[in-house]
């Protein structure tokens, strides 16, 4: 496991402890002026990103990529519904939503921000989106701990970032 401080690899770190998967973990920091990874994950992966793993010769990239693999190979059954079950259907919806359409918002706040009065103008329609997708997600989390119900699975460990992320950069959370 290729983990970069304050990264989406947070998520990886969690599905391995909760497989309780034996792993090595290469730490990398980010370059303090500009937050980017360091040119050393360029070594690992063409993209200089993480998270990213390796395993068995293979290299994955990208944490839905790697959640997926990472129970398919080593889950045992573990953390997804049955693939032929309809709640398999909604596992999935979660796990695409989370970085296709969930993330968006909060990065371009992340962002934006930066702009200072420059990007003042975008930000109501941002605050609108966050709160849009933040209300989704605790809609539909009322009345249970999971996503899809009564047990954790790779989907909620994919959204889990989110909820960090709002909880950092707005005043919300999930």
């Amino acid at each position: 496991m290729h983990h970069l401080n304050a990264s989406r690899s947070q998520r990886i770190l969690r599905l391995l402890e909760e497989l309780q998967l034996p792993n090595e973990i290469k730490q990398y920091a980010r370059d303090p002026q500009t937050r980017l990874a360091p040119p050393e994950l360029k070594a690992v992966h063409p993209l200089g990103n993480s998270p990213v793993i390796t395993d068995d010769g293979k290299v994955i990239a990208g944490s839905g990529a790697i959640i997926d693999y990472v129970i398919r190979r080593h889950g045992e059954g573990r953390l997804q519904p049955d693939p032929s079950s309809a709640a398999f259907d909604d596992y999935m919806q979660w796990m695409l939503y989370a970085e296709g359409s969930a993330m968006l918002p909060l990065l371009l706040k992340s962002n934006v921000s930066r702009r200072g009065a420059a990007g003042a103008p975008l930000s109501p329609r941002i605050e609108s989106e966050i709160d849009n997708h933040l209300g989704y997600i605790n809609a539909s989390l009322e009345g249970r701990d999971y996503l899809l119900g009564e047990a954790l699975t790779g989907a909620d460990i994919q959204l889990s970032f989110m909820g960090e992320l709002a909880g950092l950069r707005t005043d919300r959370a999930i």
